[in-house]
């Protein structure tokens, strides 16, 4: 596989990044600036960008570390939550929060190729993980499968969760995948 031109977003990533958040997400559930900006500082390896020659951000992907407990509270998935509520240094959990590449490449595979180089550098950088978990709405049918080709399973749903956004579906997929000990 080829390999992407993936480094850790920096402070001067952001408005690129809120550009990437502005097209990837209807504006209800759009992160804040702040918001991206806490989460940048508080987990800088989790920020990651995807980049051209140009060294422009083309994709991004955030997540953070959560502990392995078993226990899933909706309200560590709502928009905006503080990352120093949820992310544990040491959690053996890989949260995606949120992931898009920029409109132009949307269905060229270049989304899922991101994902997956984005999960394994991770994986290689943070020796405890264990696994991996990720939410998003049951009409993102482009985005599930990206996930379900990388190894991600369906667990749960939050009913209702995308209300304000949905046209049939409002139903959020809790979707994890466990990751063996090879790297």
């Amino acid at each position: 596989m080829h390999k992407l031109n993936i480094r850790a977003a920096r402070h001067d990533d952001i408005d690129r990044i809120m550009e990437l958040e502005d097209d990837g997400f209807h504006q209800r559930i759009q992160e804040d600036k702040s918001v991206m900006l806490e989460r940048m500082q508080h987990f800088p390896a989790g920020f990651l960008v995807l980049v051209n020659d140009s060294d422009l951000a083309t994709g991004y992907l955030c997540s953070e570390l959560w502990d392995s407990d078993g226990s899933l509270q909706e309200s560590a998935f709502a928009l905006g939550h503080d990352i120093k509520d949820t992310h544990r240094s040491n959690g053996s959990q890989l949260y995606i929060s949120s992931m898009t590449v920029a409109r132009e490449y949307r269905g060229s595979g270049l989304g899922k190729k991101f994902f997956q180089q984005s999960v394994h550098m991770l994986r290689t950088e943070l020796a405890q993980l264990r696994g991996s978990i990720l939410l998003l709405s049951a009409e993102w049918t482009g985005a599930h499968k990206i996930y379900q080709d990388s190894g991600y399973t369906e667990i749960a749903r939050l009913k209702d969760f995308f209300a304000a956004i949905a046209t049939h579906d409002a139903d959020a997929i809790i979707m994890q995948t466990q990751f063996s000990e090879q790297r």
